[in-house]
């Protein structure tokens, strides 16, 4: 397994350690609860440098990531950011991205599991004027998340947060630290305000030890993982993958139905009449768990995509992709070989107080 770049840094602060998309990954320093607690109420930081940054320069780069993602690229102002998708040919989401611009370049973050997926695949349609680099070598990406990650920033920062707007993007100058690539976002995976900080290696210990040395809690997987489902954020692999088109999860409201993109041919059909759909709910009894089988009236009628206890909620949520013309009313789930009652709502199961 690739180890993180942090990797002792987290030793130290005692991380227990898991597998995850051949990385050896931090899933909890003291426990999934605890952590996604101070998220919720405080400041936790996340070491997410398995995921992956590619650099897209060029005069046709614009074009270029509009035909590659959902056709939502075009006209992206500067120091801003957008959420998107990479489709295959027959419109399945082979990544979520987000696509930050800065002037003239473009930085697009990618999951950890599909790098090399995503660099091959956007080399292979790679068009004139476009230049595509990986600086995922080269860089440390921390997350510093909750309702008081711009106070903790403010005290290593030379510049201010006040007007940095959610999915915007610029530079960032620390106070101690001369780093020669930092850049920081106001993004997240929580559900909650925060900051993504992307920094070049050689000075990324520091920042993780000034972030430590104001009591921030240190997170892993674990409570990354409940913390985004609250706010029903996709996991790929779960939520979408391959065989799973963006209507189908439910991001119709993300695509630019006005622009030409790759896998767009193959998605019109389902516009107006997707085959599948991607409900959230709560179990009645039990935990679901990604796989447990959804049922209506005794049929087998789709699957869970994600599931767990909700630490803020206190009660078990998920999310699954199940037929689009059942009748919401009476499902249940399988779990544990006993059939359980679900509670379909309306997503997020959290939404953060602006």
């Amino acid at each position: 397994m690739k180890k993180l770049f942090l990797f002792s840094e987290h030793e130290k602060l005692g991380a227990k350690f898991m597998e995850f998309c051949g990385w050896e990954m931090p899933v909890q320093y003291t426990s999934v609860i605890d952590e996604h607690n101070a998220v919720r109420t405080n400041v936790g930081v996340f070491d997410i440098s398995h995921m992956g940054t590619l650099i897209i320069t060029g005069i046709d780069a614009e074009k270029f990531l509009n035909w590659m993602t959902l056709g939502n690229i075009l006209g992206l102002p500067d120091k801003r950011a957008k959420y998107s998708m990479f489709l295959n040919e027959d419109g399945g989401v082979k990544d979520d991205v987000i696509v930050y611009r800065l002037n003239d370049e473009y930085m697009v973050v990618v999951n950890a599991g599909n790098l090399k997926k995503d660099f091959d695949w956007l080399n292979k349609h790679k068009i004139e004027g476009v230049e595509i680099k990986s600086i995922s070598d080269d860089i440390c990406m921390i997350a510093v998340q909750g309702p008081k990650a711009d106070k903790v920033l403010l005290n290593i920062s030379e510049i201010k947060f006040e007007d940095m707007r959610y999915f915007t993007v610029s530079k960032l100058k620390l106070k101690d630290i001369n780093a020669s690539f930092c850049r920081i976002a106001r993004t997240g995976y929580t559900g909650e305000d925060g900051f993504e900080i992307f920094i070049s290696k050689k000075h990324a210990v520091d920042l993780w030890q000034q972030l430590m040395d104001f009591s921030v809690k240190p997170c892993g997987l674990g409570c990354r993982d409940t913390l985004r489902l609250e706010a029903c954020m996709p996991l790929h692999g779960h939520e979408i993958n391959e065989n799973i088109n963006p209507i189908d999860a439910g991001f119709q409201q993300v695509i630019n139905w006005s622009s030409d993109f790759m896998g767009k041919t193959n998605l019109l059909p389902l516009r107006d009449a997707p085959l599948k759909k991607m409900i959230v709910f709560e179990c009645m009894s039990g935990i679901a768990r990604n796989s447990n089988e959804v049922f209506a009236n005794g049929k087998k009628i789709g699957y869970v995509t994600s599931g767990s206890f909700s630490p803020t909620l206190k009660k078990s949520i998920g999310m699954a992709l199940i037929d689009a013309n059942v009748n919401l009313n009476g499902l249940e789930i399988m779990v544990r070989d006993n059939r359980r009652k679900i509670k379909v709502v309306t997503k997020p199961f959290y939404k953060r107080q602006k």
